[in-house]
């Protein structure tokens, strides 16, 4: 397999492994990602997700030989898997990290902004290359980045098709952080450790309220709230808390 996983403590890591390709994303591999985080989610072992690149490198895109051919039809099947592929990610209710070195290119980009969290080294080379090759946006890349720099940031990024640091990234603000060239991996590793032991749970729903929100309104969001709230009172987690609470004593938190 191109997609490798790794699960220690609560934590996988998910690494791109193709290094003799910068991690290009073929069509197999988009299969493989959906595959996997469907796996992950549903692994109560698992309780926070890092995906990283092999190789110095997170990923090159999608793998530029397997672009344009099998006519419309072709190009359409394509597309929906490439979109699984990034909603595979997105819609995991665990907390997500991106650990970025290298090239982050196209919907490796995408699949970055689909994250919680990208940790960036301060070398990181992010683009969006689709300008260079005729092409418009995948990967709902124009809607990821909007999200975190504005409409107008986002235009210039793409219109331009050229590369953002790590450390112009955590600048302008798609990326939590930029760190040493070769940081990347150990910085997430030690925020999903804290997530790994946090109300799980908790995470969950409260990662479904950020995601829900843009499409909401204030009572919307006070309605969902207060369904979410009467749930989480009734798990294991939340009785854990509040007994560790009055103990004067850290929780020890099973993610139920």
């Amino acid at each position: 397999m191109s997609i490798d996983v790794a699960v220690k403590d609560g934590v996988a890591v998910v690494t791109i492994n193709r290094p003799e390709r910068k991690n290009a994303i073929t069509m197999a591999m988009r299969g493989q990602f959906q595959t996997l985080f469907q796996q992950l989610q549903d692994d109560d072992e698992v309780r926070a997700i890092i995906l990283t690149g092999a190789g110095g490198e997170f990923a090159a895109g999608a793998d530029v030989g397997e672009m344009g051919t099998g006519g419309v039809r072709g190009n359409m099947v394509k597309a929906r898997t490439l979109h699984r592929m990034v909603r595979s990610v997105a819609h995991t209710q665990k907390p997500v990290i991106a650990a970025v070195e290298g090239v982050c290119i196209g919907v490796a980009f995408a699949l970055a902004l689909a994250c919680d969290f990208v940790i960036a080294a301060e070398n990181a080379r992010f683009q969006f290359a689709f300008r260079h090759i005729g092409l418009a946006m995948d990967g709902a890349a124009g809607w990821l980045l909007e999200r975190h720099v504005g409409v107008m940031r986002a235009k210039e990024i793409a219109y331009s098709g050229r590369f953002v640091s790590g450390s112009e990234a955590a600048a302008l603000g798609f990326a939590l952080e930029a760190v040493p060239a070769g940081g990347a991996l150990a910085r997430a590793r030690e925020m999903a450790g804290g997530f790994a032991t946090a109300p799980t749970l908790a995470l969950s729903q409260i990662k479904r309220q950020f995601s829900n929100a843009p499409g909401q309104s204030l009572d919307d969001a006070l309605e969902f709230e207060a369904t979410v709230q009467a749930l989480m009172t009734w798990t294991e987690d939340f009785r854990e808390g509040t007994t560790a609470f009055k103990e004067k004593r850290k929780p020890a938190y099973r993610g139920a």
